[in-house]
């Protein structure tokens, strides 16, 4: 089981995040995402395909929560101290609270999406605290990287295999021009963020366990 990264380490990698997130906003975000769509549109199946691809991170949520908490459940009836029971714990909690927090988020900064600026012309802007189809964060960078969290903290091993499969989704919401950049980024920030608070809420619970039987 891996620890968790320290306190003093964790503020670092916030304000690193947070500085490339807002030079991402102010010099890049417009501009990757209007290089994307001339792409898109230059290529007529690609236009096609990319505009039809349903939001099915719900469904991903409730079936991956329901059958994480089922295999937990099962695998603890024997021992609460095994690795892969705490991963499971830990993961099927991680996946309806990412869901949760990325909904929240989105209301919070209610931003425009690049779709909605460059094919329906709405301003790119932030439009806090408003109903609003909102990009920012990425809900399915968030989500996947909260889960991948879980997976890295339990099974280090898979590091490469992870990280690899988060990057290729973020190159996908990217290059289908269903997120920014920073979309992408703060989306993965606050994934990790989740994953992060929820275990070691957790560890410390175990430990008040250990110490008062």
């Amino acid at each position: 089981m891996k620890k968790l990264v320290p306190i003093n380490k964790l503020i670092l990698f916030t304000l690193l995040t947070a500085l490339i997130t807002i030079v991402a906003i102010k010099f890049l975000d417009a501009r990757i995402a209007a290089s994307v769509m001339n792409f898109i549109r230059s290529v007529h199946k690609l236009r096609q395909v990319t505009e039809r691809i349903p939001d099915i991170l719900p469904h991903l949520v409730g079936i991956g929560t329901v059958l994480l908490w089922g295999i937990y459940f099962y695998r603890s009836r024997k021992t609460t101290d095994d690795n892969e029971v705490q991963f499971l714990r830990l993961a099927a909690t991680a996946l309806p609270v990412a869901y949760l927090v990325k909904t929240l988020l989105k209301f919070v900064f209610g931003r425009t999406g690049p779709r909605g600026w460059l094919i329906h012309k709405e301003p790119l802007a932030f439009h806090w605290f408003k109903i609003w189809s909102s990009s920012f964060p990425s809900g399915h960078m968030l989500v996947f990287v909260a889960f991948g969290a879980a997976v890295l903290f339990y099974y280090p091993k898979y590091r490469l295999l992870v990280l690899i499969l988060l990057g290729l989704l973020g190159i996908a919401l990217i290059g289908t021009d269903y997120h920014f950049l920073s979309d992408v980024i703060a989306g993965a920030y606050f994934g990790f963020i989740t994953a992060y608070f929820i275990k070691f809420l957790f560890d410390g619970k175990s430990h008040q366990q250990k110490i008062n039987p």
